[in-house]
């Protein structure tokens, strides 16, 4: 039997699987202290009769935490999602649990601007794939506001959500449905879980994204893991703009998911909460300082020259002037990836820029041509 256990200290919370609390206490572990010199405030177990963990948590506007993860021992199913708000001590305020005959699991939780929650996870209850993503939006109570799954014919899976600034939601996993294998995943969605685009980036491998942030430039930021690249596993760390594009990469594709409004059966559990005492040691990790081969699947730039392709892109100080045989689109991307500008012309279009260097794509007539420039 494995329960769900959240420590507290003064820093802040982070979730994983201890073999040896599992041993100890039968639980999955949530550990809130990564400094070993940091007191703990304290840790509780939550759970009933059977398997029960968590996978996220995050301190909540009053002070207190929500806690996403899965049950064996309460709801309606084989597993149900889990949410858990309890206040600054880690006493429960509410628990609810939410799916359906089948498996559902939780993977990513965050605290909304109206002050309710949105998780993401997986759904094997509800839709016609085999495993679907799964996002349910609650209120302040866990009460739900709607829930939905997106699915194709095959595996699709959601890992980690975050808010977006126009209220709605970005939501990253990987899917088997769409893309050209195992893809990582990236779904955006309005405030409602309505689909505005999504993606898949991969080739024939194995590639999944478990982290997904929006970023500054309203663009978004993917960390996973590929195996499409290479012999062996490696890190995948993807940087598209608004929409999604990584300009007009190979690696990236369309995908169309179906989506579906579902009413998951709702409990309100009471689960068991105890108090235990982990043994906290200091340790000493070893730390290396390893050098990294970086290899770029979506290389912006085709040529490492500013100096231009066929004439069509001329740089000038205080901007760029690209010309070209009837209608063609312009995008000027950053050397952090994000779309600085972008317009539609025809002919000839001037554009100034700052002083730096940039990667220019010109798309016209179905072709594109890519080039580094420097503006001096």
């Amino acid at each position: 039997m494995k329960k769900v256990i959240l420590v507290i200290s003064s820093t802040f919370a982070f979730g994983f699987w201890s073999e040896v609390f599992a041993e100890s206490f039968g639980c999955l572990r949530l550990y809130s202290s990564p400094n070993p010199m940091s007191a703990t405030s304290l840790a509780k177990t939550y759970g009933g009769t059977d398997d029960d963990g968590a996978y996220s948590v995050q301190q909540t506007s009053d002070g207190g935490y929500i806690v996403a993860g899965h049950t064996n021992s309460f709801g309606a199913g084989g597993d149900d999602i889990f949410l858990i708000k309890t206040d600054a001590n880690g006493n429960i305020i509410w628990a609810k649990t939410y799916g359906g005959t089948d498996y559902d699991w939780a993977h990513s939780v965050q605290q909304t601007s109206d002050g309710g929650y949105i998780v993401a996870g997986v759904t094997f209850s509800f839709g016609t794939g085999y495993s679907d993503a799964f996002l349910v939006k609650t209120d302040a109570n866990g009460n739900i506001v709607w829930a939905k799954t997106y699915m194709g014919t095959y595996s699709d899976y959601a890992y980690s959500v975050q808010q977006t600034s126009d209220g709605g939601y970005i939501v990253a996993g990987h899917t088997n449905s769409f893309g050209a294998g195992y893809d990582a995943f990236l779904v955006k969605t309005d405030a409602n879980g309505n689909i505005q685009w999504a993606k898949t980036y991969g080739r024939t491998g194995w590639d999944e994204a478990y982290s997904v942030q929006q970023t500054s430039d309203g663009g978004y930021i993917l960390a996973g893991f590929t195996y499409s690249f290479d012999a062996d596993d490696d890190i995948f760390l993807i940087k598209t703009d608004a929409n999604g594009n990584i300009g007009s990469c190979s690696i990236v594709q369309n995908a169309s998911p179906t989506v579906n409004t579902v009413s998951p059966t709702v409990t309100t559990p009471s689960p068991s909460v105890s108090s235990v005492s982990p043994i906290v040691n200091n340790v000493s990790p070893t730390v290396t300082s390893p050098t990294l081969t970086v290899s770029e699947p979506c290389p912006l730039s085709i040529s490492e020259s500013y100096q231009i392709i066929s004439g069509i892109i001329t740089p000038y100080k205080g901007g760029i002037k690209v010309r070209g045989s009837g209608e063609f689109e312009v995008k000027v991307y950053n050397v952090s990836g994000g779309v600085v500008k972008s317009i539609k012309g025809k002919n000839e279009v001037k554009l100034e820029l700052s002083r730096g260097v940039y990667f220019v794509e010109v798309i016209s007539g179905g072709k594109v041509i890519r080039e580094k420039v420097v503006i001096r």
